[in-house]
C-alpha cells in the first residue's frame, strides 16, 4: 500500500477491529430495542418522523415523545454502529482466505500475532504485512 498511517489512525482501525464481535452484537441489541419501540407506538408514529428519522417534537403526547426521544437516540447509537460493522465486512469480503483468516484469529479472536501467523502456516513477516494492508483498507473505507 502506498501511504503508511499515522499511529492515531492505526490505533483507532486496529480497535475497531478487536471489536468487530461485539459491535455484531451491540447492533443485533440496538435493532432489536429499535423493533421494540416502533411496536410499542401507535400506528400514527409513522407521522412523528422528519426524513425518516423520529423527531421527538412532533410526538403526540409526553409519554410518546420520550419513547421517540428514546428510538432517536438509538438511531444514532444504531446508524454509528452499523457504518463500522459494514466497513469492517467490506474490507474482509475483499481479502482472500488465508488473509481473512489470520484476521479474524488475531483480531476477533485475540491470538498473538505469532501464534495466528503459525495457526494459517505463514510466516510472521508476511502476516504483519497482511495486518498492514488490512488497516490501510479499513482506514481508506471510513474515509481516515
Amino acid at each position: 500500500m502506498a501511504s503508511v498511517l499515522d499511529t492515531a489512525t492505526r490505533g483507532f482501525v486496529k480497535s475497531l477491529l478487536r471489536r468487530y464481535p461485539l459491535l455484531k452484537k451491540e447492533l443485533a441489541a440496538l435493532e432489536a430495542e429499535r423493533q421494540s419501540i416502533y411496536e410499542s407506538l401507535p400506528s400514527s408514529a409513522a407521522s412523528w418522523t422528519r426524513g425518516g428519522k423520529p423527531d421527538p417534537a412532533r410526538a403526540a403526547d409526553a409519554s410518546h415523545s420520550s419513547k421517540i426521544q428514546r428510538l432517536w437516540r438509538l438511531e444514532q447509537a444504531w446508524s454509528r454502529t452499523r457504518f463500522y460493522v459494514e466497513a469492517i465486512e467490506d474490507v474482509l469480503a475483499v481479502l482472500d482466505g488465508e488473509k481473512r483468516r489470520f484476521i479474524e484469529l488475531h483480531f476477533f479472536c485475540h491470538r498473538p500475532l505469532a501464534v495466528a501467523a503459525h495457526e494459517v502456516a505463514y510466516s510472521e513477516r508476511t502476516c504483519k504485512r497482511w495486518v498492514a494492508e488490512a488497516l490501510q483498507l479499513l482506514a481508506h473505507r471510513l474515509g481516515l
